[in-house]
């Protein structure tokens, strides 16, 4: 108990003074005059915190202290293990309950109080509040309709453990705690302004108005405000408040004129609000900047196309390479110029081979080359015609095979009904056929690219489709003529002669061929073949993966 000795504060009943135990027993004739004084019965000395009896005791250590009787009730002073400055700081609390000032708070409160509607059972100081085994004394005490309030008047620095102390009780109680902090600065740093602020859910401190006749307090409150810049920034503003202004939290058992924490929340709502717009205005006028340049974009390069058209040009690359350049948002413009949507109705591809001359041809290679420009290359015309026929229905234009391939590798689907129009191009029945097929093929293939290396090789694959159709085409041998047909491709096709192989075992043709040589002329061919070992391609490899990948 030898610690307890340097934190307990007596009051001296008889006396009315109070006594510090360290600086009355660090003084031997003053701890003698003061041991002898109690056990005479001549002082009676009460805890300042909980008003109970104390005992002069003595420790080991031949030490004197003032000490809590066997059986008092729980006590700040007497459960508490407080730190020299804490105790320095309650002893200085009570000090100041003493002083000229504190009365005179204590008074103005309670006598202004008085003329309030609805206060009742005011006490000063002489009022104790119960909590089981623990007792409170306010210095003011009083009922504001169905309320109970409390005034605890702050002079000098609090220790934290004593500010949590007296809100936790009273809130157990559900009484209301209001601090009047006489000179408490919201801008200070000490440690006791640090521990006030930051106590109460709604940052609002409150001192007497002693300028008003009635009863009314100072309430200091942080206050948030957004800045022309949307920042979010507090400040503190004082106002004087009187009591049917106040709010009362039921939550907190603390009184508030201004909910900071709401304000706050909604000024974040409000900055939210703002940054959105700000946000929106500005993707709406990037979007602006965007589209204009975009336009002009657009614009530059469809004059070109029209400078190009008309001057009959053929040297399309400089404008290939400004679409290239273009991002996805200004392609996207572009394409859904007018230049690009259909005129009269027809689409405008259409349009173009319609009325195109063969002046126009490098202009028609270059849409159907320019995969960046968008249109359906299978959209009928008005007139219900596919592309293909709107290309052969224009007698002005030549290299109309040429074209076709061009249409081809964009992704048109060549049905039986553009079978004809094949018929009218200026070659041998066989190569028509042959035609026929490697259109129909290029329906087949998914990547376009391969559609030039289709006809590069027709020969080559007029070979396997035959093969596959147990059928000669392409090549204007009649239905019998297997031996010279196979002796042809050993001869013509070396090189891919590996694929032909491969072709003629899967398809049954193999065997066929060998039972119908009955000359031998096809195994000299292939024994000449294997006794030379040409080097064979594999450069259509991807074009047969499309095409055969059952021969893989």
């Amino acid at each position: 108990m030898a610690y307890e000795r340097s934190i307990k504060e007596a009051f001296d009943k008889i006396s009315g003074e109070i006594l510090k135990a360290d600086d009355v027993f660090d003084d031997t004739k003053d701890a003698f005059k003061v041991r002898k004084q109690f056990h005479k019965n001549e002082i009676e000395l009460y805890c300042c915190e909980c008003d109970q009896k104390l005992n002069v005791s003595t420790s080991k250590y031949d030490r004197l202290h003032f000490k809590h009787g066997p059986k008092a009730n729980p006590c700040l002073l007497k459960d508490s293990n407080l730190s020299p400055d804490e105790s320095e700081k309650i002893y200085a609390i009570y000090r100041s309950k003493e002083s000229d000032r504190h009365k005179e708070l204590k008074n103005k409160i309670a006598e202004r109080l008085s003329r309030i509607e609805g206060i009742n059972s005011i006490a000063i100081d002489n009022k104790f509040i119960f909590d089981g085994d623990e007792k409170r004394k306010p210095d003011v005490y009083c009922k504001y309709f169905d309320k109970e309030l409390v005034f605890e008047i702050q002079l000098s620095d609090l220790s934290l453990r004593y500010i949590i102390n007296r809100y936790e009780f009273y809130k157990r109680k559900k009484i209301y705690l209001i601090w009047i902090l006489d000179n408490f600065d919201v801008h200070g740093q000490s440690q006791t302004e640090r521990d006030i602020k930051y106590l109460t859910e709604y940052q609002n401190f409150f001192r007497l108005d002693e300028n008003s006749e009635e009863f009314r307090l100072i309430c200091t409150y942080k206050f948030p405000f957004l800045t022309d810049n949307n920042k979010l920034l507090t400040k503190w503003i004082e106002k004087s408040v009187a009591i049917e202004k106040i709010k009362f939290s039921e939550e907190f058992y603390q009184i508030f004129f201004f909910d900071f924490g709401l304000k706050k929340v909604l000024k974040e709502k409000e900055q939210l609000k703002i940054e959105k717009k700000r946000k929106q205005e500005e993707r709406k006028q990037e979007e602006l900047e965007r589209k204009q340049v975009a336009f002009e974009l657009t614009d530059e390069i469809l004059n070109d196309l029209r400078i190009l058209w008309k001057r009959q040009a053929f040297n399309f690359g400089y404008v290939k390479q400004k679409i290239e350049e273009l991002d996805d948002f200004e392609l996207s413009f572009l394409n859904q110029s007018s230049a690009f949507k259909p005129k009269d109705g027809q689409p405008r591809i259409h349009y173009w081979f319609s009325i195109a001359k063969k002046e126009h041809f490098s202009f028609l290679e270059f849409m159907l080359e320019c995969e960046k420009i968008e249109f359906d290359i299978n959209e009928r015309s008005k007139q219900n015609k596919s592309l293909l026929k709107t290309l052969f229905d224009n007698n002005l234009l030549d290299n109309k095979m040429w074209l076709t391939k061009k249409i081809l590798s964009r992704g048109f689907i060549f049905n039986p009904e553009d079978e004809p129009l094949i018929n009218e191009l200026y070659y041998e029945p066989k190569q028509i056929q042959s035609t026929i097929i490697l259109c129909q093929l290029a329906n087949k293939i998914n990547d376009k690219s391969l559609i030039y290396k289709l006809f590069e090789h027709s020969n080559l694959i007029c070979t396997i489709e035959s093969a596959k159709r147990n059928e000669i085409v392409g090549f204007g041998y009649k239905p019998n003529e297997w031996i010279a047909f196979a002796n042809n491709a050993v001869h013509s096709y070396k090189e891919y002669w590996e694929y032909i192989e491969i072709a003629f075992r899967h398809y049954g043709i193999w065997d066929k061929l060998i039972s119908l040589d009955k000359n031998g002329t096809f195994r000299k061919k292939l024994e000449i073949f294997y006794e030379e070992q040409p080097n064979q391609n594999y450069n259509c490899d991807r074009l047969f993966i499309e095409l055969y990948p059952e021969l893989i």
